[in-house]
């Protein structure tokens, strides 16, 4: 159980990091550019990432995957990871994210909900209210009988093609702030 939660760790550090290249217009884009960085990150075995790349020296190969598994998460990172990526939340969206985080929960220890843009802030705020009550960021140690636990990234626009990570809102663990891990 560590070792899935060190995967959650590390996973949502690198979703928390990630900024798309450019405000693209489908879902779908962001969907590739997240999958791209992903593999990237997780799996370079050389200098530059975060403490110079999470696989190096480890030896650990991630696999990370789109649309795959019976809930048919955005991206799926080992199969403990299920990822759902909005772009311009809206207030069907909300609804939707919903029934898709059940489905998910019950599917991979550990799901991340992460939107491009919100126009229905009240509907995220809510939802992310919601899972917290549950206990929901997940950094605690393992699961037990307990459904997937659930973290909220919301990816700022004004930060899109900013390689920099510099800029308004910063990237943003749970509200688009100074991110989770204070690194």
């Amino acid at each position: 159980m560590g070792g899935e939660h060190q995967t959650f760790q590390k996973v949502a550090q690198s979703v928390d990091d990630w900024i798309p290249k450019r405000a693209y217009r489908t879902e779908k884009k962001f969907q590739n550019d997240l999958q791209q960085f992903l593999d990237e990150r997780l799996n370079s075995s050389g200098g530059g990432g975060f403490l110079g790349g999470f696989g190096e020296g480890s030896g650990e190969t991630y696999v990370v995957s789109k649309e795959r598994g019976n809930a048919n998460a955005d991206v799926v990172v080992n199969d403990v990871v299920g990822i759902e990526l909005k772009r311009d939340l809206t207030n069907s969206q909300t609804k939707m994210l919903r029934g898709q985080i059940e489905a998910y929960r019950d599917n991979y220890p550990y799901v991340i909900a992460c939107t491009c843009g919100v126009k229905d802030v009240d509907g995220w705020r809510e939802l992310q209210s919601k899972y917290d009550q549950q206990g929901g960021m997940g950094m605690g140690g393992g699961l037990g009988g307990q459904r997937g636990q659930v973290t909220f990234i919301w990816k700022r626009k004004e930060n899109f093609g900013n390689s920099s990570g510099e800029g308004p809102g910063g990237g943003g663990l749970g509200s688009g702030g100074g991110g989770l891990f204070g690194l």
